[in-house]
């Protein structure tokens, strides 16, 4: 029970791993621009991009954490397709109301108005059904009382020697009428001297939704997270394992690199498995020998079979035209010219594909499986893929 709890690998999602392996500019980016702030100076939003299990919320949270050290007053938010925004802010007032509860009384006060002017949920019922509705509030209709109690709270907090960060995770999932309000608080003060700063993380298609809402967010600081060296998946897996007096074998590492491919999260699911497993000081290649297929089983169980078990022969045929092409994203047209069709007649495969969440669009004309390593997947399990593909009618890369 010990070495579980002393267990250094981090598996739950968005979880700060141990050691931030590869990730150095990034987090020097955003040390500098929270320093900028703190002193005065406005500095580039910055926002980290990438597939999911890249880490992005772990940067997140570790930017956040620093500039609470920094006596920045954060608040934290995640955006959600189910919930509007003003939801989570309202959250994050109030948490910021409780985490510093020794600022002084008119930070305090400031915070209250801001959650004050944030709209509140409103409720419809319907005559005919004698039922209650709820409809979710945005941003929107209350818009300039939400600004300026930014404004005062961002005003308090500078009396206070701190700054005011604005966090926002699954930045993608925003309604654009929410996030202008944000994005333009943050753009107004960045010509004063009292300036906020903006820290976000979302999908490969973030910056585009952000072009949406202004466009001079084409100037923000963008860094797409992506899969690790095997230099750096070997630093994530034996420093933090050293820091508890435990090595790994070389080849233990190796063979981790090997079934992990860089992806940061499987990086700490195959490392904290083996963690439990190995007995003494020294994990052994026999130790990830021996836990390597049960967790390759899970991961493909929670990240990949679902989405794949739910697709048609059509649709396995154009997984399989994918991964064929190697690592995306790929041109529609490249795909559907492997499939020997036109992009016109596979458009609905597409089209069915990204309501299912195995694919995404990140940026247009390009197409991208939506899990990290699924052309590994596909191309593990291409007999199954393909015997399914070939129950599709005779020329059914065209709509049926």
């Amino acid at each position: 029970m010990t070495a579980a709890l002393e267990n250094p690998f981090r598996t739950a999602p968005g979880s700060l791993p141990p050691v931030f392996a590869g990730r150095d500019g990034e987090l020097s980016a955003a040390r500098y621009a929270t320093s900028l702030t703190a002193s005065g100076g406005a500095a580039q939003p910055i926002v980290f991009t990438g597939l999911r299990g890249m880490g992005k919320t772990a940067l997140l949270r570790q930017c956040v954490a620093e500039a609470e050290a920094r006596r920045g007053v954060v608040l934290y938010s995640e955006a959600s397709r189910e919930n509007p925004l003003s939801s989570s802010l309202r959250r994050s007032l109030e948490h910021a109301k409780t985490r510093f509860r020794s600022i002084p009384r008119k930070i305090q006060t400031a915070l209250e108005a801001a959650i004050k002017s944030l709209p509140e949920a409103t409720y419809e019922l319907p005559s005919d059904l004698g039922g209650i509705k709820l409809a979710p509030p945005s941003l929107a209709p209350r818009r300039e009382s939400f600004v300026e109690a930014l404004e005062t709270l961002n005003a308090e907090v500078r009396r206070d020697h701190r700054f005011l960060l604005i966090a926002i995770d699954e930045l993608q999932e925003g309604h654009v009428k929410d996030l202008l309000v944000l994005v333009e608080f943050v753009h107004l003060t960045a010509g004063t001297s009292e300036p906020a700063l903006f820290l976000g993380a979302g999908l490969p298609d973030t910056p585009r939704h952000l072009h949406a809402v202004r466009t001079y967010t084409e100037r923000w600081r963008y860094f797409r997270i992506g899969l690790l060296t095997p230099p750096e998946t070997a630093l994530a897996v034996e420093s933090p394992a050293r820091a508890q007096g435990v090595t790994f074998e070389d080849a233990a590492v190796a063979r981790i690199v090997e079934e992990s491919a860089g992806y940061p999260f499987f990086v700490q699911e195959y490392a904290s498995a083996a963690w439990l497993q190995h007995r003494g000081k020294r994990v052994t290649l026999a130790d990830v020998q021996a836990i390597a297929p049960g967790v390759r089983r899970i991961l493909e169980d929670g990240f990949y079979d679902e989405r794949f078990r739910r697709l048609t022969p059509r649709e396995c045929r154009y997984a399989l035209a994918m991964a064929e092409l190697g690592a995306g994203p790929h041109t529609v047209a490249e795909i559907a010219q492997s499939l020997g069709a036109t992009s016109e007649t596979v458009s609905s495969i597409r089209n069915q594909l990204l309501k299912k969440d195995v694919v995404y669009v990140p940026s247009p004309g390009l197409v991208e499986f939506r899990m990290p390593l699924t052309e590994r997947y596909v191309e593990q399990h291409r007999a199954e893929l393909a015997r399914r593909a070939a129950l599709a009618a005779p020329g059914s890369a065209s709509p049926e």
